[in-house]
């Protein structure tokens, strides 16, 4: 019998009485249960059963054998006690410290009022300890602590730094009761789950009982499925699945149930927390089933909020993360303060362990030298591909909605296989003409993940091969793309670099956004190189509004006219290539000496040389035998990459 889907938020309970369908993770929990440590952590991405897990075993501790019919525990040595369970769940809208506080207050005030219990009032961390004495008074034993979403609190704000900060400490002291004398001889076993470990870290309140088994090898499986509960759980859908797709088009009407799972695994498979493991994503499993359609379904429900504001911060940071040699406390504890994107991109679900190593590390101001353990990332499958970089450059190419980047897509998928070169063009050179000149790649090698980048954003399969980019635009048809990447060797002098920093500057902020910039400097007493760097980067804040209105007017007698310049000056020398500045030159000066005739004439010589390269080359050996129709495209990039031309081969 296909048991139905656990689509939406049920819990254990529900799941077991409607006979939907459960990957028994009993086993990992018996483990935990058992094991001579008695306080953990776990860190999991969004939508991938953390809640459940909870749920499990807070269902475990109730005493209610039936439900565990059939699963491992049942035929176990586990004895199915009835438990006190103190169950917390932390998704609460603290746009303030003040509401998180509230709101910590009233989950434990529901919790006393359903339990009978008449506790002493007190604040929010010293409440819950006596919440906990009085269940253990009340039960005669000691109580399990289950917490949910720990850290929502503080991902929720991680657009406000302060904020986030704040909520972090009240949940520091939050879990540091759990160790006061009083308190933990009435706990049995504690399960915090969250996204990351950033809540926890770096103060002196640090909940340091707890042990982290998040990349722990053998808790890899303990949420989402493993590859033989895919097999076992779905083995009865496939059939129907494949008939359906193919029927839509999704699917090639010569497939078998072999192609169609390496399909899924292709798309949703991946995810690894031990280098070794394969976990396919629940969420995406469950809803592609559900619709019988291959789509984006984690992210549509998970996308972190905060990552907008990170990506405007530091564009190149997320747009190409450094994926090796993370050391295991770097990966675990990065603290809200300075934050990296490679782990907060793990901890959020984009990214996935890859391999796991021993390094050499010298132990600082010693000859000492230790074994340690190193991570290295990989991005898990395509759907977790073209949803990260859909958002990436939603926010550098500044659109509303990442719909506007997916029909720049389609009219380019449109105008490759048309062989439209002219529109090939005039898409690219659009898009390339949106980005901001201080986030444009500013060299050949560069340029060409950036283009890969932004083609798998728009949902192709793009890879880099000898050739420059290999895309599959259909099951039949295939693109290879040559790339050239023209640009005009300017040599500024330097009175043109300090000028051309200094006009690149007013061009960037008007004078309003400049005077806040200036302000917060005079605030910060920031020097004035410091300074510089943020006029450049065009960075402002919102924090001080109301001493930036005071200032606004007296921050520009701060720095003299000649100080800026001289400022700039530096700042070119130390911070800007000769390459840099010359691109600064020409966006200030109108772009380029050269006129539009000569452009064109360079990108044509480019994109014919581009072509010719292309078909020098045995192509076919690196394509394989899969695409029955090969198309050759030569492009040519000039300059500040918001021109292109494309020249297409014969068919």
């Amino acid at each position: 019998m296909t048991l139905r889907l656990p689509l939406g938020d049920q819990s254990f309970a529900q799941i077991r009485d409607e006979g939907l369908l459960y990957a028994d993770k009993t086993e990992y929990i018996y483990k935990l249960l058992k094991s001579a440590k008695q306080n953990y952590f776990l860190s999991r991405p969004r939508r991938f059963g953390k809640t459940l897990l909870l749920h499990t075993i807070n269902e475990l501790c109730s005493g209610n054998r039936e439900r565990f019919q059939g699963l491992w525990i049942d035929s176990s040595d586990y004895a199915f006690p009835e438990l006190p369970v103190i169950f917390l769940s932390l998704s609460i809208d603290a746009t303030t410290p003040e509401m998180l506080r509230q709101g910590l207050m009233d989950n434990l005030r529901d919790i006393a009022a359903t339990e009978n219990l008449e506790v002493q009032d007190a604040s929010y961390d010293i409440y819950f300890g006596f919440l906990i004495e009085a269940l253990c008074l009340k039960k005669n034993q000691p109580v399990l602590i289950l917490i949910d979403e720990f850290d929502s609190p503080v991902i929720r704000n991680m657009d406000n730094n302060n904020i986030a900060q704040a909520n972090a400490n009240i949940l520091q002291h939050f879990l540091a009761i759990l160790k006061a004398p009083l308190v933990s001889p009435c706990i049995s076993f504690t399960l915090v789950t969250g996204l990351t470990r950033y809540a926890l870290s770096s103060m002196e309140s640090d909940p340091n009982h707890l042990n982290d088994i998040s990349l722990e090898p053998e808790y890899a499986g303990i949420c989402g499925f493993t590859l033989n509960e895919f097999e076992s759980l779905f083995a009865d859908r496939l059939d129907l699945t494949l008939t359906r797709l193919k029927k839509s088009g999704e699917i090639d009407s010569s497939a078998n149930l072999v192609d169609l799972k390496d399909k899924i695994y292709e798309w949703y498979d991946g995810y690894s927390w031990d280098g070794y493991s394969r976990i396919l994503n629940p969420y995406s499993i469950l809803n592609f089933f559900d619709k019988n359609s291959f789509d984006n379904y984690w992210i549509q429900s998970s996308r972190p909020g905060y990552l907008t504001s990170l990506i405007k911060a530091r564009p190149w940071n997320f747009l190409d993360p450094q994926l090796e040699s993370y050391l295991s406390e770097d990966v675990k504890n990065s603290e809200l303060s300075q934050l990296r994107a490679t782990p907060l991109l793990f901890h959020s679900g984009y990214l996935t362990v890859d391999r796991i190593s021993k390094i050499e590390k010298i132990i600082p101001l010693t000859s000492i030298s230790i074994k340690v353990t190193s991570y290295s990332f990989k991005l898990p499958n395509y759907e977790i591909t073209s949803s990260y970089y859909e958002d990436c450059f939603k926010v550098i190419l500044d659109f509303e909605t990442t719909d506007t980047l997916k029909n720049y897509g389609q009219n380019l998928l449109n105008a490759f296989l048309t062989r439209n070169g002219q529109t090939v063009s005039s898409i690219l050179s659009d898009l390339f003409a949106r980005i901001n000149f201080f986030q444009r790649p500013k060299d050949p090698k560069t340029f060409l993940v950036f283009l890969q980048l932004l083609l798998s954003a728009m949902r192709f399969k793009a890879q880099s091969e000898r050739l420059d980019l290999c895309l599959a635009l259909t099951s039949q048809i295939s693109l290879i793309i040559e790339l050239k990447y023209c640009s005009d060797q300017a040599s500024p002098t330097e009175d043109e670099n300090n000028e051309a920093l200094v006009k690149a500057t007013e061009v960037i902020l008007p004078e309003q956004t400049l005077n806040k910039v200036l302000a917060k400097a005079v605030q910060n007493k920031l020097s004035s190189v410091e300074l510089l760097w943020l006029l450049l980067k065009g960075q402002t804040t919102s924090q001080y509004e109301d001493k930036i209105k005071i200032l606004a007017n007296s921050a520009t007698e701060y720095l003299t006219e000649a100080e800026i310049n001289h400022d700039l000056a530096i700042l070119a020398k130390k911070e800007f290539s000769k390459e840099d500045i010359a691109t600064i030159l020409k966006n200030v000066k109108s772009k380029s000496a050269l006129t539009n005739e000569q452009v064109d004439e360079i990108l044509s010589k480019a994109a014919a040389n581009a072509l010719k390269d292309i078909t020098e080359r045995d192509y076919h050996s690196i394509i394989g035998g899969e695409a029955k129709e090969i198309i050759d495209l030569g492009l040519a990039v000039y300059g500040d990459g918001s021109r292109v031309m494309a020249i297409f081969g014969s068919k």
